[in-house]
């Protein structure tokens, strides 16, 4: 296992963070005596924005597009990760961030699969009901809501945004229906936080509301701000933001406001030939992101990219580690660590991770 420290302590976080930390870790300790507490959030990322997180005995996958650029779920290939993904852990619970394909495609057949429930929008449990997935596992979000997923894990909705290219506003709307999920885990000692979004956008897209069908639904910014008072926090230890494209116009407001100690890119493997097997096609490299990592540097927030398909950390109460996953690999046909079995190429957006503007 290996650790990933932060290269400085976090300095001036305000006393109203002070206080929640504080009254968090005395919640945290009094889930120390109770049995069956989590002690850590395995965290599993495979291609694109597809993430399976086992806390304690509940399992919760996210997106689950294995089968990209398919346009059809594919029964064979989830079954095959399923498979691998049990030898470490279970699915109680599918979120889906948004309805493309390189997200989408597959989650219905996943829920068939698990006969876990759906969490995601309204259309994309349309679209898993005209599937055959019954109603019982169906359940519509528009942002806002909290689920008690387990005693121990609690999640918040966050009506998010969709990316936008360089030069281009989303519309009234928002674009197509994105969502990001908070993550409150009673561990012993401590409340562990995550944040993690499929998608998102910066700069004023995150301080604009967005009308949907004549209702709003609220600013992204917004939108987060009060999930995180719902929730009762005042940071997320863990960021995983999407896509892997201009983060740091969403970096530039989030780092500061909510000063998470570890950002772990992702939305990575869709583009220039997604092959899960074959393994992640090209490596995630900061010189790549050089306003990104300027921002992460004045904070003191090291970047965690993955290197392959399956790569496995473990969440506690002293930070992030790597952790081995190879009998999940090898089951799978990929190498026990680093990229592989094909070879990696250039990143097929290299020179276009960030824009002159951002």
């Amino acid at each position: 296992m290996k650790d990933i420290n932060r290269r400085t302590a976090l300095a001036g976080i305000s006393a109203a963070a002070v206080a929640a930390s504080v009254s968090q870790a005395t919640a945290a300790n009094a889930a120390t005596a109770r049995p069956g507490v989590p002690k850590e959030v395995r965290m599993t990322w495979f291609g694109i924005s597809n993430w399976h997180y086992q806390i304690g005995e509940l399992g919760i996958l996210l997106d689950g597009a294995v089968g990209f650029p398919a346009a059809e779920p594919n029964p064979a290939v989830v079954q095959k990760v399923r498979e691998g993904l049990e030898k470490r852990g279970t699915i109680q619970y599918v979120l889906l961030g948004h309805l493309h394909g390189d997200h989408s495609v597959d989650t219905p057949e996943w829920v068939k699969q698990t006969g876990a429930t759906l969490i995601a929008s309204a259309n994309a449990c349309a679209e898993a009901a005209a599937y055959g997935i019954p109603a019982s596992q169906l359940q519509p979000v528009k942002g806002g809501e909290k689920f008690q997923l387990s005693p121990h894990v609690e999640m918040h909705v966050v009506k998010w945004v969709h990316s936008v290219r360089v030069g281009e506003k989303s519309p009234a709307d928002g674009g197509i229906e994105t969502f990001g999920f908070i993550f409150k885990v009673q561990t012993p000692g401590k409340i562990l936080t995550l944040y993690v979004s499929d998608s998102g956008a910066g700069g004023s897209e995150l301080t604009k509301e967005h009308l949907v069908e004549g209702e709003n639904r609220g600013a992204p910014l917004s939108n987060l701000g009060k999930a995180m008072r719902a929730a009762d926090l005042q940071t997320f230890e863990i960021w995983q933001p999407g896509p892997e494209s201009r983060i740091v116009t969403q970096a530039r407001v989030i780092v500061p406001a909510y000063r998470p100690r570890y950002l772990m890119p992702h939305h990575l493997g869709a583009r220039g030939g997604f092959d899960l097997f074959g393994g992640l096609h090209y490596s995630f490299k900061p010189e790549e992101v050089p306003k990104l990592m300027s921002v992460l540097d004045d904070f003191d927030v090291p970047l965690v990219p993955p290197v392959n398909y399956f790569d496995a950390w473990t969440y506690d109460r002293d930070g992030l580690h790597s952790v081995d996953n190879s009998e999940v690999k090898l089951s799978l046909g990929l190498p026990a660590s680093g990229p592989g079995p094909n070879p990696q190429g250039p990143n097929p957006r290299a020179g276009d991770l960030e824009g002159p503007d951002d």
